[in-house]
């Protein structure tokens, strides 16, 4: 967009938001507006802690406890919105009226990235008309891997502790002496196998031929393996 239709589009938000304050102390009227305008003018997905650092930078220190009622009260008057996405910590990004976007979100990194595509609300639209159903919101969000760390992954093989949950890898070898290979050797596990990654929150979990494997942090660091497209 461009930068001086944002700069009128982020002042006419502002001017309709004082509007809401009419009936609060003039304190916290005052207060609402600088986290307000710090909010909108990052235009990004921030939580609570996040948005109470920027302000800190701009010389504004707010807690993050007085941040947080004033991101809840943006919600309630809806001038953002909660985000909740998976394995990530409650997240706020500024609600522009009449637009609507949804996410890709990179499991490794943590990078958000918002997109719209017409042919898949037209089919969203499509699905619910042929089940009878009046739609009155959805979210999109798409799970993997973004283009930067892609590209990482297509370097050489990398341990199987730096995997992420969703991605499907192949065994290139194993590292370690007579008694890590023993114990790879007893579970299954053997160079080639393509392995899909459940979970490494704690041991990493694969599913290997159909079968879960529960493979300890200090083990899985000794197998390598690249990705499967």
């Amino acid at each position: 967009m461009h930068e001086k239709t944002l700069k009128y589009l982020h002042e006419k938000e502002k001017q309709n938001f004082s509007r809401l304050l009419e009936d609060l102390p003039q304190e916290k009227k005052e207060q609402y507006l600088k986290i307000f305008e710090c909010f909108i003018e990052s235009d990004a997905h921030l939580t609570a802690e996040e948005l109470a650092k920027k302000l800190n930078e701009k010389g504004l220190k707010v807690p993050k406890e007085e941040v947080t009622k004033a991101l809840d009260f943006f919600c309630c008057t809806g001038f953002a919105q909660r985000k909740d996405f998976f394995g990530k910590p409650t997240l706020f990004e500024h609600r522009h009226l009449g637009e609507h976007h949804d996410h890709l979100i990179c499991t490794k990194c943590g990078k958000i990235e918002e997109f719209f595509l017409p042919s898949l609300e037209k089919m969203q639209e499509e699905i619910a008309r042929k089940f009878g159903f009046k739609p009155l919101d959805h979210r999109m969000e798409i799970y993997g891997l973004c283009r930067n760390c892609q590209a990482k992954r297509a370097k050489p093989a990398l341990p199987l502790i730096l995997v992420s949950p969703g991605e499907k890898v192949r065994v290139e070898r194993f590292s370690g002496g007579s008694k890590a290979q023993g114990r790879l050797a007893s579970m299954g596990l053997m160079v080639g196998d393509v392995l899909e990654i459940i979970n490494n929150c704690g041991p990493v979990i694969v599913s290997v031929r159909g079968t879960r494997l529960a493979i300890g942090q200090g083990l899985a660091q000794k197998i390598f393996v690249t990705p499967v497209d």
